[in-house]
């Protein structure tokens, strides 16, 4: 049996995982430390040894980028369920800053959430309500930039996220909300060139009940 990872294990080892496969290489250990916060490689260094030691990564000593995923995280166990790292809150109305560290890695049925880069995100407000998403929802979406026109998306704006329905116009991409409170939006050619991100497309939702 593969050895147990802590919390925080899962979590570097589910950004190991996605950014390989979002980028088509794997991180350096100080991509690691930035995109968790931590002033010091040292400490990336210790949880990539103890991933090292559980056989869940292979690397090849004074080599930037040779981080190598063995076992992982989306095959571990039945091989019906996929490991998803839910990143932090995205705004269903006003934009907010997106937290992209991962809160915690869920592991949900690979029947419904289908498709590789997967990641999930924390919904707030009450822009999508006519869509069925709700504020407290958890988006699952696909990472990459691709959308077609009527897609839900995460997309960020000058730093800020939200989510919305996409369209593609010959003055840019237009937001759409799913509640007539919300006006449209339209995302400029200049501004996407400067400061526009489609960071994925919803492909379902996680509702939970108290």
């Amino acid at each position: 049996m593969a050895a147990s990872l802590t919390n925080i294990q899962s979590r570097v080892l589910a950004f190991v995982e996605q950014s390989s496969a979002q980028n088509g290489r794997p991180p350096t250990m100080k991509e690691v430390a930035r995109h968790f916060g931590w002033t010091s490689t040292s400490t990336a260094q210790q949880h990539l040894d103890a991933l090292e030691k559980k056989g869940r990564l292979a690397r090849t000593p004074k080599s930037p980028r040779s981080l190598r995923v063995i076992n992982p995280l989306r095959q571990v166990g039945s091989g019906q369920t996929v490991a998803v790292p839910l990143l932090g809150r995205i705004a269903a109305g006003s934009p907010t800053f997106a937290l992209e560290e991962a809160e915690e890695v869920l592991p949900l049925p690979r029947a419904l959430f289908r498709g590789n880069s997967l990641f999930a995100l924390r919904v707030k407000g009450d822009s999508m309500i006519d869509a069925g998403i709700f504020d407290g929802d958890i988006a699952v979406l696909r990472s990459g930039p691709d959308f077609c026109d009527g897609d839900i998306a995460a997309v960020v704006v000058d730093e800020e996220a939200t989510l919305k329905r996409v369209f593609k116009t010959k003055f840019g991409v237009r937001l759409h909300a799913e509640n007539p409170a919300y006006p449209d939006r339209l995302v400029s050619a200049e501004q996407i060139k400067q400061s526009f991100r489609l960071a994925g497309v919803l492909v379902g939702t996680i509702r939970r009940f108290n």
